[in-house]
């Protein structure tokens, strides 16, 4: 209809509440243990070339030496973790941007989660610490990695595609119709 996209950037707070900063346990229907922490912050969309929660995640989920999931399965207390956003509306819009990090506890570390919570509050903080400025080297094996994923992907359906194009329409610059919501266009380590 040639009407701009609504924004709702004007909703700084939308999480602002006291039931917020809490710790909620849930009965899990089947015998898993689950600790998820989650941020909600200020909208990311206009990222999307630099795509900084899709680095952090990438720091965050490395399972190699010196990480924090190497850690935790040294203590027997965790099996997987996981951080990210999954840039859908719901956890990526003009109000907020949501980033979580799951990890799935074993038995013993279920009895230890609120030092799981600190380890990774811990690594958090680390890695805002050091910065992000030494860390170029990450972003362009990110970046190629992405490339390679997206040049060598699978055909999509049609309908799949005209469906994904008409979205990105709405987040992406023109020349960015294509590969905005996969790949990674700037370092900016300011951003």
């Amino acid at each position: 209809s040639g009407l701009p996209k609504p924004s709702f950037g004007h909703l700084t707070q939308p999480f602002d509440t006291p039931e917020f900063h809490k710790l909620y346990r849930v009965v899990p229907i089947r015998k898993v243990h689950s600790l998820t922490i989650t941020w909600a912050l200020p909208p990311q969309e206009q990222y999307y070339r630099v795509k900084p929660l899709h680095y952090i995640s990438w720091l965050v989920g490395h399972e190699g030496k010196g990480s924090v999931l190497s850690f935790l399965r040294k203590k027997f207390w965790a099996l997987a973790l996981y951080g990210g956003n999954g840039e859908t509306g719901f956890e990526q819009n003009s109000t907020y941007s949501i980033f979580s990090i799951s990890v799935t506890l074993t038995d013993e570390g279920y009895k230890h989660f609120y030092e799981v919570a600190h380890v990774v509050f811990q690594y958090v903080k680390m890695l805002q610490k050091r910065g992000p400025d030494k860390r170029q080297v990450v972003w362009e094996e990110i970046q190629k990695i992405e490339a390679n994923e997206f040049h060598y992907q699978e055909q999509t359906d049609p309908v799949d595609y005209v469906e994904s194009l008409c979205e990105n329409m709405q987040l992406f610059q023109k020349e960015d119709f294509l590969t905005g919501d996969q790949l990674l266009f700037e370092y900016k380590p300011e951003v």
